[in-house]
Order: structure tokens, then C-alpha cells, then sequence
């Protein structure tokens, strides 16, 4: 629909212009909240930086892993990182590894950056819609006509138009009710770690319901698609994260 945007003789892909926008507000939030926590906005900026990096190479690399059948014969292009292309479990860990290289030798805790990464980690997962929406990824199962009131007339990645799912505005919206959720909860007190873990949870489920409408192709395991293993396996992660961080609060305050 849209996949690229010009600013004169400089082009970019819509869908990495969107998500580099949002990690630019996630740093500026990181920045923003240090002082809250009582920690230097500089360090946590820094921290933001690594665990941005983190995620756009584990983002890349878990996208071409799950494109092997093209990568394999395209191996270099798994470097171009402005061109788009990231699978967001790859990007979790990447940017957790990220994370961890900055903090581990600098003692500064990981737990309270990565809960107020909450909030926009769910923004990213809007923009990530939008940017699909406009590049036309992750399009929705194709419908007969006058069967599915909410259908939309959307290309796929080969420029098929045809009545879909409308699988960007699903994912859109599901992620902006995340977010405002997040947002009206930022002063809430949670477990550490607490927060994170269930972003994580709600975007993958968001992401698992809306890979059963989706029509583009994906390779398969065991007859489920790859990209619906990966985010049950997600939400899985999430719920235990989320069930330790409990049990570790718990533990603390029965120690106190």
C-alpha cells in the first residue's frame, strides 16, 4: 500500500521508519522515567541503546531463520537491517541479551528498565501493524465475497487484492487497548519484573490470535505455522515470568 516513504532523494521502508520511530520514543521514555526509580537517565538511555541493538539483530536473525528457503540463497541480505523484516521473539531475546551485555558489568539492575519497557513494547507492537498494514506483510486469509462483514480489500505481498481478514486493524487495536492499558497502570506497583512479563504474554497472545486469520505464507511445523508455534511458545514464557516474579515477591516479603 505504502512501503515506502521518500523525503526527496532518500527513501525508506514505511515499516522500518515506523519502528524506528517507536524506539526512539521507547529511549525518550526510558529517559524520562530514570529519576522515578532513583537511576541516572544517561545510564538508562545507554541501556536503552544495547537493548535496542539487541533487537533489531535477534529480530532479523529469528525473521530469516523462519525464511530459510530465501536466506539460504540470500545469505548476506540477512545485514540489511534498514530494509525491514523482524520476527518479535527474536527481537525479545536479542534485545534482553542487549540488555544484559550493558548492565551485568555495570551492576545496574535490569528489572526496573525492562518493566517500564512494558509500555512501549506494546506501542511497537501497534507500529509493527501499521508498518505491515502498509507494506503489505502478514495479510489475512482471503474470504469469498459478502461472507465476513468486516473484510477489507487489501493486497498481499505479491499485490493480490482481494477481501481478507483484516488482520493489521485486529493486531492494531488489540495492541493500542495493551498499551492504554500499561499507560493507565504506570504508577501502579507490581512485582518486578512483573510488568514486562505481561507484555510479553498479551502481545504474543495478541500476535497467536491474529497468526489464525493470517493467509501469508509461512513454513509449517507439524502442520502449524511456524510463526503460531512461536508465539504459544511466547505466551507460555510469559505466563511463567509472570508466575515467578509473584513467587520471587512473595518469597522477599516473607524473608522481610
Amino acid at each position: 500500500m505504502f512501503p515506502t516513504i521518500g523525503f526527496g532523494p532518500v527513501v525508506f521502508s514505511t515499516y522500518t521508519l515506523l519502528i524506528d520511530l517507536g524506539v526512539i520514543a521507547s529511549l525518550a521514555w526510558l529517559w524520562a522515567r530514570a529519576p522515578a526509580h532513583g537511576r541516572e537517565p544517561l545510564r538508562w538511555l545507554d541501556a536503552g541503546l544495547f537493548t535496542a541493538a539487541g533487537a533489531f539483530i535477534g529480530g532479523r536473525l529469528a525473521f530469516a531463520f523462519g525464511n530459510w528457503a530465501y536466506f539460504q540463497n540470500h545469505f548476506f541480505e540477512m545485514l540489511n537491517l534498514w530494509e525491514g523484516g523482524y520476527a518479535w521473539p527474536g527481537a525479545v531475546f536479542g534485545g534482553l541479551i542487549g540488555l544484559l551485555i550493558y548492565c551485568a558489568p555495570r551492576r545496574e539492575p535490569t528489572l526496573p528498565i525492562l518493566d517500564e519497557l512494558a509500555l512501549p513494547a506494546t506501542l511497537l507492537s501497534a507500529l509493527g501493524w501499521i508498518g505491515c498494514a502498509a507494506v503489505s506483510c502478514a495479510s489475512g486469509k482471503d474470504v469469498p465475497p459478502g461472507t465476513l462483514p468486516f473484510a477489507v480489500n487489501w493486497p498481499d505481498l505479491y499485490g493480490v487484492v482481494l477481501p481478507r481478514w483484516p488482520t493489521h486493524l485486529i493486531g492494531l487495536g488489540l495492541s493500542l487497548l495493551a498499551a492504554a492499558y500499561f499507560f493507565s497502570q504506570r504508577e501502579r506497583t507490581w512485582p518486578s519484573g512483573f510488568r514486562f512479563a505481561l507484555a510479553i504474554t498479551l502481545i504474543a497472545a495478541v500476535t497467536y490470535l491474529v497468526s489464525t486469520v493470517r493467509g501469508d505464507d509461512m513454513p509449517l511445523v507439524s502442520g502449524w505455522r511456524l510463526d503460531t508455534v512461536a508465539d504459544a511458545v511466547m505466551i507460555i514464557i510469559g505466563g511463567v515470568a509472570l508466575v515467578a516474579a509473584w513467587a520471587l515477591e512473595k518469597r522477599m516479603n516473607e524473608k522481610g
